[in-house]
């Protein structure tokens, strides 16, 4: 004849089971979701700051917005919206000959990405070198109304070297729309290849 579970036993176990349903409970809640895995990884910083990620080194030293762009290539660019030209230099911490995919200037739930219409008068798509950074403009056409919304106290500039920045770095500037005066007209010179 075999005695009986002790009484004692079966608190223990169903302490344990409690403990481990517990434990589970905290890993399936902290788990990264599919988004949260491939989501870029943030390096955040303010204008005139050279920020450095994994694969990107980047100075933000200016944002000013016009209604007409003037290139140093001769490109005009009149639009109906407004122009947000961004003054930066940026570089590669890699390699070099890898191309800068991703420059996105984000206003609440909507993003622009970089013009490629004044071609070779902005850094935009420009093919980066390892070390030593290309300065110049990068130029984001914009609907006018978007200035007078509430979400354009809090845009964002965004840039990464791949052009799917998925978990990798991305340069995060916040940007206050309200505080730039809108000019009639930016002249903005040629990329170089340098520090200005």
């Amino acid at each position: 004849m075999t005695r009986p579970t002790p009484l004692w036993r079966h608190v223990a176990n169903g302490a344990g089971l409690v403990v481990i349903l517990v434990l589970a409970g905290v890993v399936a809640h902290t788990t990264p979701n599919d988004e949260q895995q491939q989501a870029p990884i943030p390096v955040r910083g303010q204008l005139g700051e050279t920020l450095s990620g994994r694969n990107i080194v980047a100075t933000v030293d200016e944002v000013r917005v016009a209604k007409t762009v003037e290139a140093g290539n001769g490109w005009a660019g009149p639009t109906t919206g407004v122009w947000v030209v961004v003054d930066a230099s940026v570089e590669s911490r890699i390699s070099g000959g890898t191309t800068f995919g991703y420059a996105r200037f984000t206003v609440g739930d909507v993003s622009y990405s970089a013009s490629t219409r004044p071609d070779t008068a902005t850094i935009a798509a420009i093919r980066l070198s390892a070390g030593i950074p290309w300065t110049g403009p990068l130029m984001f056409e914009l609907p006018a109304a978007l200035l007078s919304s509430d979400a354009a106290r809090h845009a964002e500039l965004q840039l990464a070297v791949s052009s799917d920045p998925r978990a990798d770095s991305m340069i995060v500037i916040p940007v206050d729309l309200h505080a730039i005066e809108v000019a009639s007209v930016i002249e903005t010179d040629l990329p170089v290849w340098g520090a200005r």
